[in-house]
């Protein structure tokens, strides 16, 4: 699960004092209400480690962890480093701290289709997202989707904004 309103490292700090502010809503499996399961340090590359909340539902046994936004799910890294190597202008671009290997994985991966993204996306029904599909094509790839969506992504950045929208409409979807 991902915490769309935690955009900093201090606001995550702010939450960990206490589990009720990182606490998911009901179960979504049985409907029953979460319990805090402890946490666990993300270690990204290059910074400072993360812990992440955990809880778990006493009734299914359901588990959940809530990760901040600015923080990249499967990835190694946070969305800023992610976006300055992906998305950024080519003068702007960070490739100094990111391996080699990993950066190609990560062009590889933005220059697959992402047709399953873009009806997500249109399925909304919201007039900015419909145009921003009708004005890439269906036929377009991730680094297109988040090149014609940084207008709209404002402080997070497209990588985790995208990232955070996709995951309020359809968990499991991936950006990256």
């Amino acid at each position: 699960m991902i915490a769309g309103d935690v955009l900093d490292r201090e606001e995550h700090a702010r939450r960990m004092l206490d589990p009720e502010t990182y606490r998911p809503g009901p179960c979504a499996v049985c409907g029953r209400r979460m319990h805090g399961h402890g946490m666990r340090s993300r270690k990204p590359v290059g910074e400072a480690p993360i812990d992440i909340r955990r809880y778990t539902c006493p009734s299914c046994g359901g588990a959940v962890q809530v990760l901040p936004c600015f923080v990249a799910r499967n990835l190694w890294r946070t969305w800023p480093v992610v976006e300055a190597v992906c998305v950024a202008t080519p003068e702007r671009r960070l490739t100094t701290t990111v391996a080699p290997r990993t950066v190609a994985r990560w062009w590889a991966r933005l220059w697959l289709r992402v047709m399953s993204l873009l009806q997500v996306l249109s399925a909304v029904r919201l007039a900015a997202l419909t145009e921003l599909v009708a004005q890439i094509g269906l036929d377009a790839t991730r680094r297109d989707l988040l090149v014609a969506y940084r207008p709209q992504a404002g402080r997070l950045g497209a990588c985790a904004s995208l990232a955070n929208l996709l995951n309020r409409l359809r968990p499991g979807l991936r950006v990256m």
